[in-house]
């Protein structure tokens, strides 16, 4: 038998439906964008309903290739599920989920945060995940395979001082995607998490803009981030979303149940189309 590859019962040839929650965040439209590009049928899921919209007009898709925007906060079940349940009603299959939802959290020494705020974040970051997940692979499964794709963070492999209830919650992202890619690879569903690092866009760009703000934590965090992208540590936005795709549609079944990094990504299944496109050709 062939090791399973995540493609299901996918024609091969024919573009994958990609679903992608908290789609109007910087990275997720990036995504969106580059999918919408490639000619994949595109479902959209954010809680904003105007965003949600403004995205779907601007991205550029190809004739006959509609999107499907779906209103829903998918750190509630009930919506997760029905947002699942109505997207592979309207497009007749899931092929792969990029779980983008989430929210950053309250800042600042653990003990001086009120718990009702550091658990809602905690439960915000954790259930939607957990909750889209549940819902989207008995619809995978039932159609013969999928993947998903948790965007993580090195918060939730190592630590992240004064960030505490996102690093918290990202730990517990990782486990899950852990936990699934072992009991679903026998049903042909591969799961990944992926940290894509400091991407100029979405939260880094909001946490840069506090870099005077009169909260000291908050001050601290956008010096941090400043420090790291002038020291050449961030990752352009292009290669970040090309980690994702290659992980959408690339051979990355020995990659399941991985935390990676876009180096390993790249490192294992080669560098984005663009940039393969760019490499000179060398001479004898």
């Amino acid at each position: 038998m062939p090791p399973s590859d995540g493609t299901g019962g996918r024609v091969a040839g024919d573009p994958p439906v990609v679903v992608i929650t908290g789609a109007t965040g910087g990275l997720g439209a990036a995504i969106a964008g580059a999918c919408a590009e490639r000619g994949f049928r595109l479902a959209l899921v954010a809680r904003t309903r105007p965003a949600l919209e403004r995205l779907a007009e601007a991205l550029p898709t190809r004739p006959g290739v509609p999107v499907t925007s779906v209103c829903a906060d998918v750190s509630d079940m009930a919506a997760a599920a029905g947002a699942m349940r109505r997207i592979h009603s309207e497009l007749g299959r899931i092929d792969v989920l990029v779980d983008n939802a989430g929210v950053e959290g309250p800042i600042g020494l653990t003990w001086e945060i009120p718990v009702e705020q550091w658990w809602e974040a905690v439960r915000v970051n954790t259930l939607s995940t957990i909750a889209t997940v549940h819902a989207v692979l008995p619809l995978m499964i039932g159609h013969g395979g999928g993947r998903v794709i948790s965007i993580s963070s090195a918060a939730g492999r190592h630590r992240w001082p004064t960030l505490s209830s996102y690093s918290v919650a990202k730990a517990a992202g990782i486990t899950f995607i852990e936990n699934i890619a072992s009991e679903a690879r026998p049903h042909d569903v591969l799961a990944f998490s992926l940290h894509p690092g400091i991407v100029a866009t979405g939260l880094t760009m909001s946490a840069l803009n506090e870099i005077d703000s009169a909260d000291p934590w908050r001050r601290r965090r956008a010096r941090w981030i400043r420090e790291q992208i002038e020291a050449g540590r961030s990752v352009p936005l292009p290669r970040a979303v090309g980690a994702v795709l290659e992980l959408a549609t690339g051979p990355a079944a020995a990659l399941s149940g991985r935390y990676l990094t876009v180096e390993d990504v790249h490192a294992a299944v080669g560098p984005p189309r663009a940039e393969r496109a760019e490499e000179p050709v060398r001479q004898g």
